[in-house]
């Protein structure tokens, strides 16, 4: 990969101020962002894989609209380069900002670090500087940090989505390396990348960081869907193989149906079969519906847990992931065919019985209280 150092100085006319929200694992936050200082020229931003060598700074809100000009005595002047790692750093239930304060960090587009971050520097250009404005959203109580470099912090407590306070910081892009879009990538790289997230979102479900889970697994499903057209065609491509005929045979032993066959399989030697995308895309699915589930977003983890039953019919982790989603929503028919489901699957499931009896109970009970009703109609 190539390192893209800061380039000159000329005005580019873009949009000034954008806003969106992002995750961190105490929760959402809304993000405000706009560009300190003029845009400069240049096609080369951070996408997926690019190392990005980034400090982020507290501001105070007075400060939110001015140009600070920091002195270059102690910064860095060295360019980021590919061959070198990210900078470590543990994810934190009470920080907002997943990178320290006041430092150089380097961090890798597409790993979800700090998704607030990663959203902030699309569209930089190395050299460039932003403020960003952050506030709690949608989040009953946060306790969540606003800084993560040693000193005082400041905590946000909202209620029902109405932020007490605004947090206020500046990004600096110094320098990056060059990285891709998901269309450039080839279905092999792809297909890496889902893996890593799906890796990455079972760490950080087993740190109970619930909202970087999610993330992870949403990015992975995202690529997925962008996978099945090409996983197709390689399922094709290895049937057509398999009834090679032996005269076709002879032409690939020969160089020049060799350097043909090598071609045509370059885009695809690493895409999965139909049969483990499928699978790998159902455990997303269910993975996720579990993560919405822990969030209390019913309705999307009975969405993902159909998904994932659609996808793998047998797994029974995404049928009593649909079935909990259900009953919690007060579906109880279709909660009872799910965990019905999963008995005909697993008879001796303890858990599905649990389930299924709670199900029946709660029928019971609103058979009884509309019994009730009936009967003083007719009093």
């Amino acid at each position: 990969m190539t390192t893209v150092q800061v380039p000159e100085k000329q005005v580019d006319h873009v949009p000034a101020e954008s806003s969106w929200i992002s995750s961190c694992p105490g929760g959402l936050w809304q993000v405000y962002r706009s560009w300190l200082g003029p845009r400069l020229k240049g096609d080369v931003t951070p996408t997926m894989g690019s190392l990005c060598k980034v400090k982020v700074r507290r501001k105070s809100v007075a400060e939110e609209n001015t140009l600070q000009t920091y002195s270059n005595g102690h910064e860095s002047t060295a360019v980021v380069d590919s061959s070198e790692q990210t900078t470590s750093y543990p994810r934190s239930q009470d920080s907002v900002l997943q990178i320290p304060l006041d430092e150089w960090f380097l961090m890798r587009m597409g790993e979800g670090q700090c998704d607030i971050i990663e959203s902030c520097l699309e569209g930089m250009k190395a050299g460039e500087m932003c403020v960003f404005t952050i506030r709690a959203w949608n989040a009953k109580t946060s306790n969540a940090t606003g800084s993560d470099a040693n000193g005082p912090q400041t905590r946000s407590t909202t209620v029902e989505g109405l932020s007490q306070q605004f947090l206020c910081f500046t990004l600096q892009l110094h320098s990056l390396t060059s990285g891709q879009e998901s269309w450039q990538m080839t279905p092999g790289e792809k297909w890496a990348w889902v893996q890593s997230h799906k890796q990455r979102g079972g760490q950080r479900f087993g740190n109970g960081d619930i909202w970087g889970a999610a993330d992870c697994y949403c990015r992975a499903v995202k690529l997925t869907i962008t996978l099945l057209v090409q996983t197709q065609r390689n399922t094709e491509a290895e049937k057509s193989k398999e009834g090679l005929d032996e005269d076709n045979e002879t032409a690939l032993a020969s160089p020049n149906g060799a350097e043909m066959e090598q071609g045509k399989n370059s885009g695809v030697s690493n895409t999965p079969a139909d049969e483990e995308y499928k699978t790998v895309k159902a455990e997303l699915h269910s993975n996720l519906s579990l993560c919405q589930f822990k969030l209390g977003q019913l309705e999307k983890a009975r969405d993902s847990g159909m998904k994932a039953t659609e996808l793998n019919p047998a797994s029974t982790k995404a049928w009593y992931r649909l079935g909990q989603a259900c009953m919690q929503l007060g579906e109880l028919e279709d909660a009872r065919e799910a965990f019905g489901k999963i008995l005909e699957l697993q008879p001796d499931s303890v858990s599905a019985r649990t389930a299924l009896k709670q199900v029946n109970s709660r029928f019971k009970d609103l058979n009884n209280k509309l019994g009730q009703r009936l009967s003083k109609m007719f009093i």
